[in-house]
């Protein structure tokens, strides 16, 4: 059983334990209006007939237009696996009002704009979106820590239907001057009437933007009150950059990996140098990590290596100043977010980073960029790099670590990031109100002027209507079962191996006493780590358009064989004729969720030599045959029980309209034939 679904009370709304303390088991999610706003246009005969007949309809669809073309060119947030363990800022229980938290800049400032990140949170399967933001609030920014004289940058209330915020807050501020920004909640936020608890006001992340730095993160916080009872929920987690939305990227992809450096030889550290061509004075670092490149970040990546980060103003850092260092459990708690390294009276012209290791063995390490910041602006782009063991290929170069891209997309700043996204959630959200006008315009064109037209047609078209209204219905209802079965797949394959990564891990950290059984429970979360990823790769392979038809259908299918069976001989065999037609989603995932699970069955229990694969279309019939020479199992004998491993492929199996057969006697191995009708 996973995390969240204790039978214990969920966090933001606390339980106490007997021991009097509080339980805080809660993950963070984004909503899905910010990761991957969905946007589908609906295109009936109806919509066709009316754009004739009305052109403030075709008005409305022209900007509809405009807006997906806007949509095109600004960047989106993806689906991220890292799930921050410390939310931020969450008020007291004292009665003193208004709630308020404040940063301190260092120094009397003139910000360009603010963000405020709200915290959205799943409690017992329901998503609280927005929860502790305020529903209404002011914006401060003074000289004075104790706000006797500040000016007001802006005020306002949550203007949604529900008073929840599910993106950030973001505001230009131009004009104002000062070293203190402070956030009051002039009206808190209230659990809705099913929910239980308090109000309160809590926010995820504050950033204040000069240029291209977050003048925030790292500096010292205060409020009226705070609730720092759990690793949950602290005003240091207000300004630490940490967010469950990632690294800011923009849209274009990026053509290079990073920067890899690898030993041949023992080592014990490898270190990577930027010459910024003068001295300066440095203000801030950040350096992001290089990502799995794939269709799934792979959640299971860490950085196995501590951090040093030095200035000096000679190339052989001589008289360096240490400014910087982190732990692999450091690195580990920000996700798919850069290391910010705030850095007070840093000057210098040469920045080092050294990776160690506590003996020397042949070490590799890889980083996608690194940016340092002086006057507010990344000074180390495009600068000379060099290392101690860098590699060189095609898409690894010592300047690609400065080439301005991550792993994956183009780095923006994080005020043009925030900024981008508050676009992005306003032209989604003008087009499913202007979508929402179009459909009742459509409706009322249609009923007034086409039907007063063609009155003729009434029955026909009424009839037309109808089964395409039972069409829509039962399309939308097998697209919920659909839904629900990868739901399902999700929490039974991914959700087990988590769980499993999650209790293997949390076993090694007890058992520091005995090396053997702290690799061998770390190699245990590496093999369990892959089968996650392998099977997440499945799904996405299952769901993904345009990969639907025979042929890839078999490509899959061999794939699947050589990475399971490569400790077997095996032959896969393919005869008849396949179309090129393509498969319905339902047939595709159940067929081939058969295949892999009789493979993985060999593979566990069959303690098998052989492996013999068939698959033939004839006479409008599919067969799959899948024979090996195992130990067997005697499935004929009257005490003979099948296991929820058979009755799941009995069902999978009727699920399309196939006949299973399954043959097995001891020490002469076991026969799987299924036959179903060509889709």
């Amino acid at each position: 059983m996973v995390a969240c679904q204790t039978t214990r009370a969920q966090f933001p709304f606390p339980a106490i334990t007997p021991e009097g303390e509080e339980v805080r088991e809660l993950p963070e999610s984004v909503p899905t209006d910010i990761i991957e706003p969905r946007i589908t246009p609906r295109e009936t005969a109806a919509d066709k007939l009316a754009r004739i007949f009305n052109r403030e309809l075709r008005d409305i669809e022209e900007r509809q237009k405009e807006i997906l073309g806007e949509l095109k060119y600004l960047p989106e947030t993806e689906i991220e696996s890292f799930v921050p363990q410390a939310f931020g800022y969450h008020s007291g229980n004292s009665r003193s009002r208004p709630k308020w938290i404040q940063v301190d800049l260092g120094e009397t400032s003139t910000p360009d704009s603010i963000a405020l990140f709200p915290v959205t949170v799943q409690v017992k399967g329901e998503t609280i979106f927005g929860y502790g933001f305020p529903r209404a609030f002011r914006v401060d920014i003074s000289d004075d820590t104790d706000f006797k004289s500040y000016e007001t940058i802006f005020e306002g209330r949550i203007n949604t239907v529900d008073g929840s915020r599910r993106w950030p807050f973001f505001k230009e501020i131009g004009g104002f001057e000062g070293r203190y920004i402070r956030v009051t909640a002039t009206g808190l936020w209230r659990p809705q009437e099913e929910q239980r608890g308090s109000e309160a006001f809590a926010l995820s992340e504050i950033m204040v933007f000069k240029g291209e730095r977050n003048l925030a993160v790292g500096r010292p916080v205060k409020s009226r009150d705070t609730q720092e009872k759990s690793n949950r929920w602290s005003r240091k987690y207000v300004n630490d950059g940490v967010t469950a939305l990632g690294i800011p990227q923009g849209k274009e992809e990026s053509p290079t990996y990073g920067y890899l450096s690898r030993s041949k030889a023992p080592t014990m550290s490898s270190w990577v140098q930027i010459d910024l061509e003068e001295s300066m004075a440095i203000e801030e670092m950040r350096i992001i990590l290089a990502d799995t490149i794939g269709d799934i970040p792979d959640p299971t990546v860490r950085f196995p290596y501590p951090i040093t980060v030095e200035i000096s103003e000679n190339p052989d850092m001589r008289q360096a100043e240490t400014v910087g260092r982190f732990t692999p459990a450091q690195i580990a708690q920000i996700g798919n977010n850069p290391l910010i390294l705030s850095i007070n009276n840093g000057y210098g012209r040469y920045v080092r980073l050294t990776v160690s290791q506590s003996k020397a063995e042949p070490m590799s390490f890889s980083l996608a960029e690194v940016q340092v910041f002086s006057e507010n602006r990344n000074v180390a782009l495009g600068k000379s790099v060099v290392g101690s063991h860098p590699q060189t290929g095609e898409d690894v170069a010592p300047a690609f670590l400065v080439d301005g891209y991550s792993s994956r997309r183009v780095l923006i700043s994080y005020q043009a990031w925030v900024s981008n996204l508050e676009q992005r959630i306003q032209l989604v959200r003008e087009w499913r109100d202007i979508e929402n006008d179009r459909l009742d315009l459509v409706d009322r064109t249609f009923t007034r002027g086409v039907f007063s037209s063609i009155t003729g047609l009434l029955g026909g078209l009424g009839l037309a209507l109808v089964i395409f209204a039972q069409g829509r219905v039962k399309r939308r209802k097998d697209l919920e079962a659909l839904r629900q079965r990868i739901a399902s797949d999700l929490h039974d394959d991914i959700g087990s191996n988590l769980s499993s990564i999650a209790l293997l891990a949390e076993l090694g950290k007890t058992e520091t006493g005995e090396p053997e059984l702290v690799v061998e429970e770390f190699t245990e979360i590496k093999q369990t780590a892959d089968k996650t990823i392998e099977s997440m790769r499945d799904i996405v392979w299952l769901i993904r358009p345009g990969e639907e038809t025979w042929k890839q259908m078999m490509t899959r299918f061999r794939e699947t064989a050589s990475k399971l069976l490569r400790a077997h001989e095996y032959s896969f065999i393919e005869t008849g004729q396949m179309h090129d037609d393509r498969l319905p989603l339902e047939f595709k995932r159940d067929f081939f969720l058969i295949y892999k699970e009789v493979l993985n069955n060999i593979v566990r229990h069959a303690e098998a030599d052989n492996v013999f694969i068939e698959v033939e279309t004839v006479r409008g019939k599919l067969d799959l045959t899948i024979q090996d020479d195992g130990k067997g199992f005697d499935n004929l004998a009257t005490e003979f029980r099948e296991g929820n491993g058979l009755r799941n492929l009995r069902m999978r199996a009727h699920a399309i309209g196939a006949k299973l057969k399954v043959k097995s006697t001891v020490n002469n191995g076991t026969v799987v034939h299924l036959t179903a009708p060509l889709p």
